[in-house]
């Protein structure tokens, strides 16, 4: 026979005398007394039977006792066999805790034994007691270590896997902050560990009783679950802002209810809450479970095969929590080990299928640059034979110029003496103009082999020119003065001193042909960091806004006077033929030659 009575005192160490009324195991005392905070006593009876050798009741009995909640101690006609550390708030949380006891044969007697369970409960949180069962010590034994494997050693196992899966996937997403399913997935995994460490926690801390406790628990479970809803929308490639911010705007409001709800609101606030989550959680699955139907992948199908398992046993848990079922086992937290395992390697399949992606995308990336590499080498190897055959014909159009300036203008000058002077050379005239010539071509070669031109190697090459050509003015009476200043503090190098010589000795031979000047003047000067050269005769010119002209020393001029100088022309008044204007152009040019002083 078993029976109950209550008694308000937290401290009572015995029984009531009165007050026992009869009840059927097991029991939740909130539906008999509601709001009734205190302690419950539980009488249980039987009769045995005189001791005798052939009596097994006289040999060995055992106790099993599926569950109590919150706290209790077990006595056997009086006597103390066990008691949990604090049957007082904080509670000791050992609702989930099935308990064995050997019952001594010491302490039970023929005739009436009793068997008394105390339970401290608090009716917000289904006060009362489990199925009791006394009988034979193996097969309680058995059925004791198949519930403390259920209700306790999976739920260890079931935190080690939460704790794990979170924090692996928490520094995933870390790594990652694009891959937001990582993330959603690692919150939910951390806020069920929490929901998880409920079923195995002994103590409230660290809150100061068991209320504190009960409303972390259920602001945890709201957290997951839309964790779990933000987790399933983005596993399904999809985004609903405003269904998501609605969804977290519900959650800060109940946790916030939760916070602040005076303990006799414990009950609404908490049954409010958990109608609310599960009516989301319960929208989510099906959803989903709708969406897989029509649309999913293979990993998705299987992450929802997991869903719709953890469907059914948060319909148990629930009828469970609302008293609807007469159970105190929570399936949930068992078959979320299976959802969160089959997520998590849905998830790593995602992971490792990508970076499979990314590998081949490199080996095509690499073979592409491979051949982009040939290509270019290929690109670059004619680039270098076209640059090569440019470099030499540009050497044989500057060979071409420097024969053009320097002997194609001594021979000019020698044959238009010979053609408008005497007819008869002076003695000796042959033999200077091949000289000329001689010097002409040791310019060419000593500009062509040196890299740099001293400082008296200019000097005395710039002193050598204005030698011969004076000697070319005097034989047709003109007047040709020089004015050079500051070059011995220059370092020109062997191509720039090639080009300012083959400037004035184009110029001046133009002077000559084409002019018609009686004087002329040329003025070399260094000013700060450039060599300034001016060349400026008396004679005709041609109109600046005529086209240019276009003759093979003009165009060697503009050529050599371009790249790295500042080129002005000063024209003269007039002209009368094309060749003359070419002339009178050249006589004009002042060209400015930049070089290293």
């Amino acid at each position: 026979m078993t029976e109950r009575a209550r008694q308000r005192r937290w401290d009572a160490t015995s029984a009531p005398a009165t007050g026992w009324v009869s009840v059927t195991l097991p029991d939740v005392w909130a539906t008999r007394w509601p709001r009734f905070d205190g302690v419950v006593w539980y009488r249980l009876s039987w009769q045995q039977r005189a001791a005798s050798a052939e009596d097994a009741d006289a040999r060995a009995l055992a106790v099993l006792v599926d569950y109590l909640n919150m706290a209790g101690a077990i006595y056997l006609n009086g006597t103390l066999l066990q008691r949990d550390a604090s049957l007082v708030e904080p509670l000791t949380r050992a609702w989930n805790t099935p308990r064995y006891l050997l019952l001594p044969a010491a302490l039970r007697h023929a005739g009436e034994n009793v068997l008394l369970v105390r339970v401290s409960g608090l009716s917000a949180y289904q006060p009362g007691l489990g199925t009791v069962t006394i009988g034979d010590p193996p097969a309680l034994a058995a059925a004791w270590a198949h519930a403390r494997t259920m209700r306790y050693d999976l739920q260890l196992v079931s935190l080690a896997v939460t704790a794990t899966l979170g924090c692996f996937f928490l520094s995933l997403w870390l790594m990652r902050p694009g891959e937001s399913a990582y993330g959603w997935f690692s919150v939910m995994s951390l806020a069920w560990w929490w929901e998880a460490l409920n079923q195995v926690a002994r103590s409230p801390w660290p809150f100061a009783g068991t209320h504190g406790w009960e409303r972390a628990n259920s602001a945890a479970l709201l957290v997951y679950t839309a964790s779990f809803t933000m987790f399933i929308v983005r596993y399904s490639d999809r985004r609903l802002p405003r269904i998501e911010r609605l969804l977290w705007s519900l959650v800060a409001v109940g946790v916030l209810a939760l916070v602040v709800v005076p303990e006799p609101g414990i009950v609404v606030a908490r049954a409010v809450t958990t109608i609310a989550q599960a009516v989301v959680f319960f929208m989510t699955c099906g959803a989903f479970l709708a969406f897989v139907w029509r649309h999913g992948r293979a990993d998705q199908r299987i992450v929802a095969a997991s869903v719709a398992v953890f469907f059914a046993a948060g319909a148990h848990d629930l009828l469970s929590f609302f008293g609807v079922l007469d159970d105190n086992f929570y399936y949930g937290a068992l078959t979320a080990q299976l959802q969160m395992i089959s997520m998590a390697l849905m998830l790593a399949w995602r992971f490792v299928t990508a970076l499979r992606r990314v590998e081949r995308y490199n080996d095509d990336l690499s073979q592409g640059i491979a051949q982009a590499r040939g290509e270019l080498a290929q690109t670059l190897a004619r680039q270098h034979e076209l640059e090569i055959a440019n470099a030499r014909l540009a050497e044989r159009v500057q060979l071409a110029h420097d024969l053009h300036d320097g002997l194609g203008g001594t021979l000019v000058s020698a044959i238009a003496e010979h053609e408008y002077g005497n007819p008869v050379l002076p003695a000796g005239r042959s033999l200077s103009i091949l000289k000329e010539l001689r010097d002409d071509l040791r310019i060419i070669v000593d500009a062509a082999s040196s890299h740099e031109l001293g400082d008296d190697a200019f000097t005395a090459q710039i002193g050598a020119l204005r030698h011969r050509l004076m000697r070319r003015f005097e034989q047709q009476g003109m007047a040709c003065s020089w004015t050079l200043d500051g070059l011995d503090a220059c370092r020109v190098s062997g191509a720039h001193g090639l080009d300012l010589m083959r400037i004035v000795q184009e110029a001046l031979t133009n002077v000559l042909k084409h002019s018609r000047a009686t004087r002329a003047q040329v003025t070399l000067r260094r000013e700060g960091g450039a060599l300034s050269l001016a060349i400026e005769d008396d004679g005709v010119g041609f109109d600046a806004g005529e086209t240019a002209p276009g003759g093979a020393g003009m165009r060697s001029m503009r050529a050599r006077g371009a790249p790295g100088r500042r080129v002005q022309h000063r024209v003269g008044a007039g002209a009368h033929a094309c060749e003359a204007r070419h002339a009178a152009r050249a006589a004009g040019v002042s060209a400015q030659a930049i070089a290293q002083a």
